[in-house]
């Protein structure tokens, strides 16, 4: 009668008590199956750590075991939430928080530690594995491959009242699509170093823009930008200017400039970075970096060329001074066809009227690129929290001479 009682008293004492579980699942691109063992789900790197607390501390402490599935879903190999690995513990007492990775839930593990420093036995179990000599898809593309086919893996971590199996009381998980980077491609602006003069651009503070699959796994997939200068007497290849000293990074140090995580566009800096000046030629180059269960890996994209095209230079007038048809051809660039118009064409308030070839900014001159820079990326004004905002600037009156 008396362990009848006492048993009653066990079971009422876990039917309210709370445990908590907070689960980080690592943020692994690539599965390499080196890394992990199908038929127990021991794994040298850590894919889950979890942290267990209870409100329930000694004398009442909490009897728990905890679950660690593994399930696959896969168009390509038939698949559908089947399980690869499960693997369990048996029933422990929770006197004090446990931090618990999967590298703690080996078969050769006896005991963890909890944060109070006391001695946790712990006994590992494979509950289930997937047969790899009848799931033959999979297995060859483990063989082929040396990692985790692409897929959607399904990471479970699941918490079992200790005194009643079965009963759940805590449950984390983590779905992953599993998809080996392939695709890193330059857009604009370049192309082939032979096609730099079609490959010219009007700014000094270009777009970089490129292609990329996405990636599957939040904060996964890193970029990274090379920009510097080919010049012709020094460089054979693109791949030797690419080597040389950059422009951006500026610091020679850092062999990329980090641009961040899931973007596929950057404007070129005004600071921290070498200037790309007119009339010269820039190789530039992306890197794409993420994390891999062996460590980070990285892809590069091919290397364009583009031109900075002089805006400055062409014939000269009468006068001596710049080509007044250079001079607006520079301003319709600027403007933009149709604004241009409005100003020049017949009937226009500029008519007959030609650049001078002067330029000055708050009374500082200064040359046409800078001018087509400011109309293309925007003018750098600091904000009230002295943030770098890019202004475009709107053309609000036009001073002329006789």
């Amino acid at each position: 009668m008396k362990k009848n009682i006492f048993l009653g008293i066990l079971i009422s004492t876990l039917a309210w008590a709370q445990v908590d579980l907070s689960v980080s699942f690592a943020p692994y691109v690539t599965y390499y199956i080196s890394s992990i063992d199908l038929n127990t789900g021991e794994s040298s790197l850590p894919i889950f750590t979890g942290n267990l607390s209870t409100t329930n501390y000694p004398p009442d402490s909490v009897s728990i075991s905890i679950e660690f599935e593994i399930q696959i879903t896969s168009e390509a190999l038939n698949m559908d939430g089947e399980t690869l690995v499960k693997v369990s513990t048996d029933p422990f007492w929770l006197k004090a928080p446990i931090t618990l990775s999967n590298t703690d839930m080996t078969l050769d593990t006896r005991e963890i530690f909890d944060l109070e420093g006391n001695k946790v036995p712990l006994k590992i179990h494979v509950d289930e594995h997937i047969d790899l000599a009848q799931a033959e898809e999979l297995q060859n593309a483990i063989i082929q491959m040396g990692k985790l086919p692409n897929g959607s893996y399904h990471f479970l971590v699941t918490v079992f009242d200790g005194l009643n199996p079965g009963n759940i009381v805590a449950q984390e998980d983590e779905t992953i699509q599993v998809s080996t980077p392939t695709i890193l491609q330059l857009v604009a602006p370049g192309g082939t170093l032979a096609d730099t003069t079609v490959n010219e651009i009007f700014t000094s503070y270009p777009v970089l823009q490129w292609e990329s699959d996405p990636c599957t796994v939040p904060g996964g997939c890193d970029f990274f930008i090379r920009v510097a200068e080919f010049k012709p007497n020094e460089h054979a290849s693109v791949d030797q200017a690419i080597e040389s000293q950059t422009r951006l990074p500026l610091d020679q140090s850092q062999e990329f400039y980090p641009v961040g995580s899931g973007v596929y566009s950057f404007q070129y800096p005004i600071t921290d970075a070498g200037d790309l000046e007119p009339g010269k030629v820039y190789v530039w180059q992306v890197k794409k970096s993420f994390g891999t269960t062996s460590g980070e890996e990285s892809m590069l994209s091919e290397i364009f060329a583009f031109k900075v095209k002089d805006l400055n230079s062409g014939g000269t007038t009468e006068e001596g001074g710049g080509s007044s048809d250079q001079g607006l051809t520079q301003l319709e660039t600027i403007l933009s066809s149709s604004a241009f118009e409005q100003l020049f064409n017949p009937g226009g308030p500029l008519e007959n009227f030609t650049p001078s070839g002067t330029i000055t900014l708050d009374g500082v001159s200064i040359d046409m690129t800078t001018l087509y820079g400011y109309f293309t990326q925007g003018f750098p004004t600091p904000d009230s929290t002295g943030t770098t905002q890019y202004i475009v600037p709107e053309i609000l009156s036009v001073e002329v001479e006789e």
